[in-house]
């Protein structure tokens, strides 16, 4: 209730009264004189309000012509605005004095269906009682209804006669119609109601007043404004019932809805349009709830995951991004992501239906309400398992290219080492024959002796420095010859001659001829790297070489235990790259594991070559 009514009163008179009226219509409290005219002036109705203002009964003037009654006592003015009520159908409202009654008349005229209603209260009009504790008693009683339902246009509605009051010009601010505290009847208010609207809002008033306990009407419409306009209303009412249970009468209220319908169209509408797009596109799109429960998917979704709407609906969206080959990782992401609320963009792997293997770009929206509380996600989802297949095979490709290089590479570094073993054993060693050649002649021929010693000093000096040149540079082992391990015994056994390691080799089901001699020579220099970087650093008392074949792998592991160091500067080490470098050539990964003080230990998996 507007709480200028209670201003001025005592506190009793606030906390509210019983009521003296129990069931009393608001036409009987505000009494509104009201009649209706056909188009030839005759009365077709008078309620008992008129009888009181104008002194006539209803029975001396129905089926009469009003100006024939009223004959030289209405003004001229009321005569002239009824003519031009008939040329409109909005409603007029006037103020006129009237001399013969001596009162002042505030006149609201209605047109439909070729019946002009009129709607009138004059100023000498008797008020229900004095006593201002009972006007406020029923004013309250009648807020206190009306403002459960709504504030914003209200109205009773006496089902009897049919006929509409409006209350306190909600009508005259939403929809601008000039009417205030003014009845109106029942067949107006039905003129505004939308012709697509109108039946349905009709039959189901005529259900709600058949039905033994209802005591609400609840109705969304379209309602004619003033202008001509049509405004989305929702009316919803209180239905009072008489002694016979009848619905007498309702109190209610009609709130208008433009703006939320409006968006609700406006959001069907754009969410049609997305349909629309969405079975259109190739990419897959998904819709899922603020549960992350799957709500609607595409026609491509269906194409990609052979998954039908029918399988996915109402289901958890994670359960369909858990593929045999999906990364953990990324659908923790995933999850996260859709937990919080936060857009995200990946790229997954899963498996269809069938279990084949398919990629996608993933790139999910969270949809939001005005009051930020998630109402679903859009998820579109672009198949790139062509591209993916693609990124895959070049990179194979890459990667055989630079396997071919190393190897070029490899293959080069072995052909020289064998030439420099051709020069130390047919250059050199013929050199060093010929200084024995002149020794031998020294010591036979004195008197050339000395010469013979120069030359063979001079051939000495030559073989030195050659060697000197050529010291780092091995040749190539007999692996043809004698095989791997045979050969890996032989640099054990010479390392175990010059220095005071003490090492260990063994090797578990290594057959020689599955290696090939390629593989074989990539795993002695291998060996010979390592065993080269443990004597320079690790400072180790003892170092083991252990090699195996396990399924179609061979796996050799090298460990000392010396001094160990930090993984990450032994990972940019020349003698560790090198050892990469040979391992990647049939596929290999080469792994550390060290602390300092703690050792290091190398492991190196090669695939055999039948497997590559």
């Amino acid at each position: 209730m507007d709480s200028k009514l209670l201003a001025g009163t005592p506190a009793t008179i606030k906390a509210g009264f019983k009521i003296n009226t129990p069931g009393k219509a608001l036409n009987e409290i505000v009494e509104n004189g009201f009649f209706t005219v056909d188009r030839k002036w005759t009365v077709t109705y008078w309620n008992k309000s008129a009888e009181k203002l104008l002194g006539v009964r209803a029975k001396d003037i129905l089926g009469k012509n009003l100006w024939e009654k009223f004959a030289g006592t209405i003004p001229l003015d009321f005569y002239i605005v009824y003519h031009k009520a008939f040329l409109q159908d909005v409603p007029v409202h006037f103020e006129e004095y009237w001399p013969e009654v001596g009162a002042w008349f505030d006149v609201i005229t209605y047109y439909y269906d070729n019946t002009l209603s009129v709607s009138f209260k004059s100023s000498k009009q008797p008020s229900v009682g004095t006593d201002p504790v009972n006007q406020l008693t029923i004013l309250n009683e009648l807020y206190r209804v009306v403002t459960e339902i709504t504030n914003d246009c209200l109205w009773e509605w006496d089902l009897i006669n049919k006929e509409i009051f409006w209350i306190d010009g909600g009508h005259k601010r939403v929809f601008g119609y000039p009417i205030e505290n003014a009845l109106i009847p029942q067949s107006f208010w039905e003129s505004c109601l939308h012709p697509d609207d109108q039946a349905r809002v009709l039959s189901n008033l005529d259900k709600i007043f058949t039905l033994p306990s209802g005591t609400v009407w609840e109705e969304e419409y379209r309602f004619k404004m003033a202008n001509g306009e049509y405004a989305y209303v929702h009316d919803r009412a209180h239905i009072c019932y008489d002694t016979n249970k009848r619905a007498s009468r309702m109190i209610g209220a009609t709130q208008d809805i433009s703006r939320r319908k409006i968006a609700e169209i406006d959001l069907l509408d754009s969410e049609r349009k997305l349909s629309l797009i969405a079975r259109q596109t190739i990419n897959s799109i998904i819709i899922t709830d603020n549960q992350q429960k799957i709500s609607w998917v595409n026609s491509a979704f269906s194409q990609i995951t052979g998954y039908e709407p029918d399988e996915v609906i109402g289901k958890k969206l994670v359960i369909f991004l858990q593929g045999n080959n999906t990364d953990p990782s990324t659908l923790q992401y995933v999850r996260k992501h859709l937990k919080s609320k936060e857009p995200f963009t990946c790229e997954m792997s899963n498996d269809t239906k069938s279990g084949r293997l398919y990629w996608l770009r993933m790139q999910g929206q969270p949809l939001m309400q005005e009051h930020g509380s998630e109402e679903r996600c859009f998820i579109i989802g672009t198949d790139i398992t062509d591209k993916i297949s693609l990124e895959i095979k070049l990179a194979e490709e890459r990667r055989a290219v630079q396997r071919e290089i190393t190897n070029a590479i490899l293959t080069a570094q072995e052909n020289e080492r064998t030439e420099i073993g051709r020069d130390l054993h047919d250059n050199l060693n013929q050199m060093l024959v010929v200084s024995k050649m002149y020794l031998k002649m020294a010591m036979k021929n004195e008197g050339s002796r000395e010469l013979h010693i120069e030359k063979s000093y001079g051939l000495v000096t030559e073989v030195i420095e050659a060697i000197r040149r050529i010291a780092k540079n091995l040749v190539v082992p007999g692996i043809h010859i004698i095989g791997l391990t045979e050969n890996i015994k032989i640099l054990v056994k010479d390392l175990k001659g010059i220095h005071p390691l003490k090492i260990e080799f063994t090797n578990q089901n290594v057959e020689q001829e599955d290696l090939g001699e390629k593989m074989q020579l990539v795993i002695f220099r291998i060996v010979q790297e390592q065993m080269n970087n443990i004597l320079k650093h690790s400072g180790a008392e003892h170092a083991s070489i252990h090699l195996s074949i396990h399924h179609d792998e061979v796996i050799l592991l090298i460990s000392d235990d010396g001094k160990g160091c930090d993984i990450m500067n032994a990972k940019n080490g020349v003698g560790l790259m090198n050892i990469k470098s040979r391992a990647e050539l049939y596929f290999g990964n080469v792994a550390i594991a060290s602390k300092p003080g703690q050792g290091f230990e190398l492991k190196v998996i090669l695939r055999l070559p039948d497997q590559i």
